[in-house]
């Protein structure tokens, strides 16, 4: 056990610098130029598309229909090889529930409890009113279109596609925020697809961790006190006790010294956006955004244990076989992802 406490935590604090990146990213798009015109522009009325250096004309849809499908084959595989690195790190709604959470809390620091709520509420529905513009910025020239709303020229249907996005936007991230992922994402249904035993995904140690308790920290952790990992079957044994505790009976009770490292503290929990408890093992609601990872490292080094007990690897690493790269569904979709970028070359070309 080489790796340090803080290790892990360095190692995911980079999710915050991409989230706020792509953020800016998404917002900056639309101001991007590109030979004195807008670099990103699907202008539907002059049925063009500007896509930096390609304008693509209606007899063109072939092309955009393809890098569409590169998109969505790329993303799977992506998937299948990373597990959810988009919806834990790239996805509008984790991006935008995030930000919320960030300005919530930043406001409730500064400002007093009485004004904190409504100044929220109001710096909600401001982002999500120019995430709206920004969106539709991108099918209607952005310049013309913020020029518009300080002399009320927008025509009918930016008013209503600027206030649909804005209204989506604020509810999605304000209000519903998991029960999105959870119960109206289409490819959050599919993951079950694209994984297999060897797609990292966000995994709790149970050899080291069980049974948890809190204990001394003065004890130290099951490996520099002696008293090792666990058997994988009374580990999971364990687990299921304590996840299942009308059907398997009380937990029994255990000295100081035979606790695992796991201190029961419930901070993975508290920190999951989707409240789970990846204690009680792979669960398919799982963003895999490291905040269980980030909140056990924390603990873990405060206890003097060591590492994090939530690792992102997958099943097959944890049970200390190797990783297998290759396997039947990466040559599927690497064979599919290929044959569309042959077939865009020789389109193109």
């Amino acid at each position: 056990m080489s790796i340090t406490a803080s290790s892990p935590l360095r190692a995911w604090r980079w999710r915050r610098t991409l989230g706020l990146a792509l953020l800016v990213l998404f917002h900056a798009l639309p101001w991007l130029q590109w030979d004195g015109r807008q670099a990103l522009l699907l202008d539907l009325n002059a049925r063009r598309f500007d896509l930096f250096a390609w304008t693509l004309w209606p007899d063109d849809i072939g092309v955009l229909l393809g890098l569409l499908a590169v998109m969505a084959v790329g993303l799977a595989l992506l998937t299948h090889l990373a597990g959810r690195v988009w919806c834990g790190h790239a996805c509008p709604q984790t991006l935008w529930t995030r930000a919320f959470d960030g300005i919530a809390q930043a406001l409730a620091r500064v400002l007093p409890a009485k004004l904190a709520r409504p100044a929220t509420q109001l710096a909600w529905l401001l982002l999500s009113l120019w995430t709206g513009i920004t969106f539709v910025g991108l099918f209607s020239p952005i310049r013309e279109l913020v020029a518009g709303a300080f002399d009320g020229a927008w025509s009918g249907w930016e008013t209503f596609w600027v206030l649909f996005y804005a209204g989506a936007t604020w509810g999605n991230a304000g209000f519903l925020r998991e029960q999105v992922c959870r119960s109206l994402c289409p490819f959050a249904r599919m993951q079950p697809l694209l994984t297999d035993p060897h797609t990292p995904r966000m995994l709790y140690d149970p050899r080291r961790g069980e049974p948890r308790g809190a204990r001394p920290p003065a004890l130290g952790g099951v490996l520099g006190r002696g008293r090792g990992l666990l058997d994988p079957t009374t580990a999971q044994d364990y687990v299921f006790r304590a996840a299942h505790p009308l059907l398997a009976g009380p937990m029994p009770t255990f000295s100081a010294d035979r606790l695992g490292d796991c201190l029961d503290c419930m901070a993975c929990v508290r920190a999951c956006p989707m409240q789970l408890d990846i204690r009680h093992g792979p669960q398919a609601d799982c963003l895999a955004c490291g905040a269980c990872l980030e909140a056990c490292t924390q603990q873990q080094h405060q206890a003097g244990f060591g590492p994090s007990l939530v690792r992102y690897c997958s099943p097959q690493v944890m049970a200390g076989q190797p990783r297998r790269w290759w396997r039947p569904r990466t040559t599927a979709l690497a064979s599919l992802l290929l044959a569309l970028l042959v077939c865009g070359a020789w389109r193109l070309l």
